[in-house]
């Protein structure tokens, strides 16, 4: 009977741990990141009686949970590509609404600024027309200064954003370690016997901080996890975990970085990151939201820079020469926080044309300066010495260093930065709109009707004789003096160029035809400026003369709605693939309510079986008894 009992006992046993844990199944089923589990069973040593081998029962080996490591990892590596383009969409579908061309915005305002020019020329005398052209101005500034208000507030919310996954991030990382000392002390007081729903919760936290960041792991002979970020940085080991926090850019305290916090840390590694929210907050900053302030900042800086040009080759209507229409910021540089050095540097524009919208390091190292692109990283050549007589030249910038600088020393130049959120309309009087040109020329009366001289264009507005009357009169086909001095060669349709204008005299001149130049006086009428200055929308300032004004902004509006576009089809690509990871876990993984109910049944009937041979078994017992009581 010790044996029936024994088995009987043994299956009771077995088959209640069943029970027990196919009702924990059923009671998760919606937990999140809970793993199925089910009991192992294995008979027992037979016994031997001689004339055979008899079975002794069943052991419960243990409680394993079904897990599938590589779904788990393709999961997390979803998560991970999911959470970045989900934080970079945001971004992208904002800074897309910000310069869509649907309902106003920069486009329409940069049009409508040109549009007010063209009224003016064609009725430069009309005050009405010049209130509206300043009007205009103002309104291309404001839109200059709203967008770069609403860049300044994306950035302000990543910052925000940082510190928000980085407290997420320490948060997941103390708990993941306290759950290794868990596992790894409860595993060794069940003789290593797997504590399953720690295991669980330790994985889906660690699902849960891929959303965050990419992270790696490893898995040690206890069963502690280290999880590391960036490109090897240990984030958990064992029961240890290293902090993350946030400090100020060495070139902007209102810019977050990240690094480690403690001893050792305090140095930004924002670089190193990559995958999850906080990669896509870092990639939309450095990506998204830099690059198109600086291309921004390109596009207000070429039209501030071209029409206050072209405004001080006209005049007003006082007769003088014309003044800056608008006022902006240029380019800046910042020094590094770290520097140790005195140096400071100084930047100007040099060559409009030249001018990328990028913003660059300056490194000194070895006694000499080294620039490079920060959007790429590359050297970008220069000459001169940093000096004001011979100054760092590169890409449209003069560069004078003051103080002596440090070896490792960093400089971040920003050519175009600030001019967008700096845009101002300087003047306030429509009469010093300069409309009209700066010379006039004319014809001598006697003159032949072989030849006749252009309007006249001005190059030089600070050259000293501009308004000096002047007479070119000619002593051959081929030759004529300036004021009765000199003789010079003329080319029909060639430029004629003297005290900072320029002329082009077309056809035969016969001897003695006399043309002059002289100022524009009384010329209220004229709108040869005014024209010229509406012009300024199609003619080519940028990429060496290559690129109008209007160019620069359909292109900044066309990458700017392709990135949002592509972030868009990268998101919901992603997002499928990401749905197919978690349907895969959840195959490996999750409770099927059915398939428990069957199981649960089964193991009921199993244990009703088991408590009925014990019945047999003690019945047996009692009828042996009996016979031995009665004999």
């Amino acid at each position: 009977m010790a044996d029936v009992f024994g088995i009987s006992v043994s299956a009771l046993q077995a088959f209640q741990r069943a029970i027990t844990v196919t009702g924990n199944n059923i009671a998760n089923a919606s937990t999140p990141g809970y793993s199925r589990q089910s009991v192992d069973l294995s008979s027992r040593p037979p016994q031997f009686y001689g004339n055979g081998w008899v079975g002794s029962g069943v052991d419960v080996v243990t409680v394993r949970r079904a897990f599938d490591q590589a779904a788990v990892n393709q999961l997390n590596n979803s998560q991970s590509s999911l959470g970045q383009l989900d934080a970079y969409k945001i971004y992208t579908d904002q800074l897309d609404n910000l310069f869509s061309t649907n309902g106003g915005g920069i486009t329409a305002s940069v049009q409508g600024f040109f549009n007010a020019v063209s009224d003016v020329a064609n009725d430069p005398t009309s005050a009405a027309a010049r209130q509206a052209l300043l009007g205009q101005a103002q309104t291309l500034a404001n839109t200059f200064k709203n967008a770069s208000s609403q860049i300044d507030a994306i950035n302000s919310d990543i910052n925000t954003r940082l510190t928000a996954d980085l407290a997420q991030i320490n948060g997941y990382a103390k708990s993941i370690a306290k759950l290794n000392d868990q596992i790894v002390s409860g595993g060794g007081a069940a003789l290593g016997q797997a504590p399953n729903d720690l295991l669980d919760q330790r994985d889906q936290l660690i699902t849960q901080l891929s959303a965050l960041t990419s992270v790696t792991t490893t898995t040690d002979v206890n069963g502690a996890v280290n999880v590391f970020v960036g490109n090897g940085q240990a984030l958990v080991l064992q029961g240890d975990f290293n902090s993350l926090t946030t400090v100020n850019s060495e070139f902007n305290a209102n810019r977050l970085e990240v690094a480690f916090a403690g001893a050792g840390g305090g140095v930004a590694i924002s670089s190193i990151f990559s995958g999850g929210e906080l990669g896509g907050l870092l990639a939309a900053r450095t990506e998204l939201v830099d690059p198109i302030r600086d291309q921004l900042g390109q596009l207000a800086t070429s039209i501030a820079q071209t029409v206050n040009q072209q405004q001080g080759f006209g005049i007003d209507l006082n007769g003088a020469l014309g003044k800056n229409l608008f006022s902006f910021t240029g380019p800046q540089t910042v020094a590094s926080s770290l520097n140790a050095g005195s140096a400071s540097f100084s930047a100007s524009l040099a060559n409009l044309g030249a001018l990328t919208a990028d913003s660059y390091t300056l490194t000194y190292s070895g006694g000499t300066f080294t620039l490079r692109r920060v959007s790429d990283g590359a050297v970008v050549p220069t000459t001169g010495a940093g000096t004001v007589v011979s100054p760092l030249n590169a890409d449209g910038l003069n560069l004078v260093v003051a103080g002596a600088p440090a070896n490792g020393d960093r400089f971040l130049i920003q050519p175009t930065a600030a001019a967008a959120g700096s845009l101002n309309v300087a003047l306030t009087n429509t009469s010093q709109i300069a409309a009209a040109g700066a010379v006039r020329t004319s014809a001598a009366g006697g003159n032949s009707a072989g030849a006749r001289i252009s309007a006249g264009t001005v190059l030089d507005p600070t050259d000293a004789n501009l308004f000096s009357t002047t007479t070119l009169t000619f002593t051959s086909a081929t030759t004529y003096s300036v004021n009765g001095a000199g003789s010079f060669a003329f080319t029909p349709g060639g430029n004629i160029t003297l005290n900072g204008w320029q002329v082009q005299i077309n056809g035969t001149p016969a001897i003695g035809d006399a043309f002059t130049v002289q100022r524009n006086s009384g010329g209220s009428g004229d709108n040869r400026n005014a024209l010229a200055i509406a012009d300024i929308q199609n003619q080519g300032v940028l990429s060496n003369g290559t690129v109008s004004v209007t160019g620069a902004l359909s292109s900044l509006v066309t990458s700017v709605g392709t990135q949002a576009q592509q972030a868009k089809f990268a998101q919901s690509a992603q997002s499928a693939i990401n749905i197919q990871a978690q349907q895969r876990v959840q195959s490996a993984s999750g409770v099927n309510l059915d398939e428990e109910a069957a199981s649960l049944l089964q193991w009921q009937q199993a244990y009703q079986a088991a408590a009925q041979s014990l019945k047999i078994a003690s019945s047996l017992f009692q009828s042996l008894l009996s016979a031995v009581q009665s004999a």
